[in-house]
């Protein structure tokens, strides 16, 4: 599982982060999503000269932490509690750290821009822009996208690809507006901006032809012509609901004609609509038409 470490440098050598929790191999077979992992923190431990590669945001998940870092000549001692939010600035090494904890368990995530391409063609957004650390802050939204997004892949990523994509996305953007500094004009302009009938059209019938796929933002970005930050903002502005959520609306709407129209088992239904599983299936249903795929076909 290589491919969801976070590699550090400490000294001269490299050092994943932390320890990964156990999950099946199979679990990150389709995780297209920010890296990601929950570990145990040792009791007492001090490190030397480390330095990220990338911009990492830490939340601690459960216990308590103390921690004094050394940047150069300034000191900055952190007390820190559950649900407190740690950002680390890619490429600052800290020169000194020693932490102290109690019962602690973090989920880090690392905020690297390849990972999902946040930057393409002609979106400068992310490019060049050095984040603001904070040793320490509170912020409940990220701190649901953090445990959300881990639950996603301690789950075996069974909402695909476009809401691993959407989430991650989401979470780098909340963390660059807060700690980046990104232009709230460029932002006001968007919130007026929005897809073409054409390009809703477009999207629509490509949504219909693949439903039975794996979607992923990128494929409907690609076929708007735009990125994917950009992409997102003008979708939600026009349909008034996430690509993710109408993606998923469009998938029910299909099981539930299969399920009323045909004999088809309700794996098959599933899997024809594109769920990632009979399961993944019935939860949707129960959740959001407050009946199981059984019961749909029964009441018609």
């Amino acid at each position: 599982m290589e491919h969801n470490e976070i590699w550090i440098k400490k000294g001269d050598g490299d050092a994943r982060l932390g320890r990964l929790a156990t999950y099946r191999p199979q679990d990150l077979a389709h995780w297209t999503g920010l890296k990601i992992i929950r570990f145990k923190v040792p009791e007492e431990f001090t490190d030397r000269q480390v330095v990220a590669p990338h911009p990492i945001v830490t939340l601690l998940d459960a216990g308590q932490t103390s921690s004094r870092l050394r940047y150069g000549l300034r000191d900055v001692t952190t007390q820190c509690r559950a649900d407190d939010l740690m950002c680390y600035s890619g490429g600052c090494e800290i020169d000194h750290a020693h932490w102290r904890t109690r019962d602690a368990a973090m989920i880090s995530v690392e905020l690297d821009p390849s990972r999902l391409s946040l930057i393409e063609a002609g979106d400068t957004r992310f490019a060049q822009r050095t984040l603001q650390g904070e040793p320490r802050f509170s912020d409940p939204e990220l701190a649901v996208m953090l445990r959300t997004l881990w639950r996603e892949v301690r789950g075996g990523c069974a909402k695909g690809r476009l809401y691993a994509d959407s989430l991650s996305l989401g979470l780098a953007v909340h963390v660059h507006r807060r700690f980046g500094r990104m232009a709230g004009g460029e932002d006001r302009r968007e919130a007026r901006s929005r897809l073409t009938a054409a390009q809703l059209r477009h999207l629509d019938d490509y949504i219909r032809t693949h439903l039975d796929e794996s979607i992923g933002l990128a494929d409907l970005a690609r076929e708007a012509g735009l990125s994917r930050y950009h992409f997102t903002r003008l979708f939600t502005n026009t349909v008034g609901r996430s690509p993710y959520q109408h993606v998923l609306h469009k998938r029910l709407e299909r099981a539930y004609h299969l399920l009323t129209s045909t004999q088809a088992p309700v794996a098959d239904v599933a899997l024809a609509a594109g769920f990632s599983s009979q399961s993944h299936f019935a939860e949707v249903c129960r959740r959001v038409m407050g009946a199981t795929p059984k019961e749909l076909r029964d009441r018609h």
